[in-house]
């Protein structure tokens, strides 16, 4: 298939490819009178990464030739702050990345050295524009592929709820993780100066734009007309969507035989929350790519395809891992 270079941030629509689990796109080759071809709908390739801890050499090497995609998807965990993802980012502009745009979208680590605050991330935002990249903190992009369709990529960390393990239990969670957090934020997962409840507060936004989003995407593609205030606007009935997200949407994204489940109860409410019905209901996405998992994941909820590949040592990362659209 031969390359195609896409400008996923102008204003124009584009096609989404298929692969894995994901069912067949019709045969669209000839027209109803069998005459005239139609155009060939071209997938979307999606390189996936996730928990790249460019700080520690010891992980496995990234290729030294990236595969063959249309855009990256970072999500989260690559460095100890956003302004060292970006560095990171700008030093393999010319070489790994080839130039290919970039989605971002931070995770706990981005936040190592400061707790998420709009300011820093606007600034980080402005930083990223200017090297081809979308910082997304509960904002959608939308990526242009060659046959004038869209792909509508919706990103949040997502701090997580808490309640992963009962819609009662988040208040527990929250008491053991306020326990546990140290004062000067060295816990891995919390930043500092950054508190359970205000992970709990950050969840609800996110999770509320993604539904909203969801909801104007799948609303548009139907043929609704939108609304002045529409989360997303210029949405074709060809147009797919895509979530990223940092922080997991399922239970299931954990692995069943994980150490964290025999630890103490808050501890894998820091990593998923469970967001299944999204997946499962009117406007599921038709894939959701997310980090902070210790194992790779490639699984179908409801709708929706679910994939994780995040750096480790026998934890099934794949470092050219492509996903089609």
């Amino acid at each position: 298939m031969p390359k195609v270079a896409l400008d996923p941030f102008d204003d124009a629509p584009a096609p989404l490819p298929r692969r894995g689990n994901l069912p067949a796109p019709a045969d669209r080759s000839r027209d109803a009178s069998g005459d005239a071809p139609a155009p060939v709908r071209r997938p979307m390739r999606i390189w996936i990464l996730s928990d790249l801890q460019t700080d520690r050499e010891v992980l496995p090497a990234l290729p030294v030739v990236a595969p063959d995609f249309d855009v990256l998807v970072l999500a989260g965990g690559i460095a100890p702050s956003l302004e060292a993802c970006l560095r990171w980012i700008a030093a393999e502009r010319d070489g790994l990345i080839a130039g290919k745009p970039v989605i971002l979208v931070a995770g706990s680590a981005e936040f190592g050295t400061a707790a998420p605050d709009p300011d820093g991330i606007a600034r980080a935002r402005e930083l990223a524009v200017g090297m081809g990249v979308r910082l997304l903190s509960d904002e959608t992009a939308r990526l242009e592929a060659p046959d004038g369709t869209a792909v509508h990529v919706v990103g949040a960390t997502l701090w997580t709820d808490w309640c992963l393990m009962g819609p009662f239990q988040g208040q527990g969670a929250r008491v053991q993780a306020r326990r546990m957090w140290s004062a000067d934020g060295s816990h891995p997962v919390r930043p500092p100066g950054w508190s359970p409840h205000d992970a709990l507060a950050a969840h609800a936004r996110s999770r509320a734009y993604i539904e909203d989003a969801l909801a104007a995407i799948v609303q548009q593609g139907l043929g609704f007309r939108p609304g002045p205030q529409t989360l997303v606007p210029g949405v074709r009935p060809e147009d797919r969507a895509v979530v990223v997200t940092h922080h997991a949407p399922s239970r299931r994204c954990l692995p069943e035989l994980w150490k964290g489940w025999s630890y103490e109860r808050w501890l894998p409410a820091t990593y998923a929350s469970d967001l299944e019905a999204i997946m499962l209901s009117w406007g599921a996405p038709a894939l959701w790519i997310h980090g902070a998992v210790p194992e790779a994941v490639d699984i179908r909820v409801g709708k929706t395809r679910v994939v994780a590949n995040p750096r480790g040592v026998g934890n099934g990362f794949d470092p050219s891992l492509v996903v089609e659209v």
